[in-house]
């Protein structure tokens, strides 16, 4: 009989502690550890590149930690330029001769980064190509810039 009351004192001073831990008016900070934080762009790279009609072509780089990338389609020079000229300007991972993008848009050239996000560690490629605009070869000038 002393055996059972003990264990039933025993779990109504468990339930009570319990119920203290779960008070739903307590507060929780949750905190980010530097670490999973993307790093900052600290590196730009600058590339130049022949752009047929129809065409794409690819420039790779390599990231050490996850990080920030931010790519700026920033000049297209050549003759008979379309107005409102946009190319398709990505990011993906290079696969043997190519890149296939796991993103990408319309853009026109700036100073402003078109394509931004957080990847990383690993090889990444700029993938840039003809939108369907092109009508003679232009040279391309685009940056990468990453951590």
């Amino acid at each position: 009989m002393f055996a059972s009351r003990l264990l039933c004192v025993l779990a109504c001073v468990v339930g009570i502690v319990c119920l203290t831990a779960c008070d739903k008016n307590a507060s929780t900070s949750t905190t980010t550890s530097p670490s999973s934080l993307p790093a900052d762009a600290t590196i730009n790279e600058s590339f130049s590149s022949a752009l047929n009609v129809n065409g794409t072509f690819f420039y790779s780089f390599s990231m050490a930690q996850f990080g920030s990338v931010a790519i700026t389609l920033t000049n297209i020079t050549g003759s008979d330029l379309p107005d409102g000229l946009t190319l398709n300007v990505g990011i993906g991972r290079p696969t043997g001769t190519t890149c296939t993008p796991s993103l990408s848009l319309a853009a026109s050239p700036g100073d402003t980064p078109q394509v931004t996000g957080d990847y990383g560690p690993g090889i990444f490629c700029v993938v840039i190509s003809d939108s369907g605009l092109l009508t003679a070869p232009v040279k391309v000038d685009a940056s990468v810039a990453h951590s």
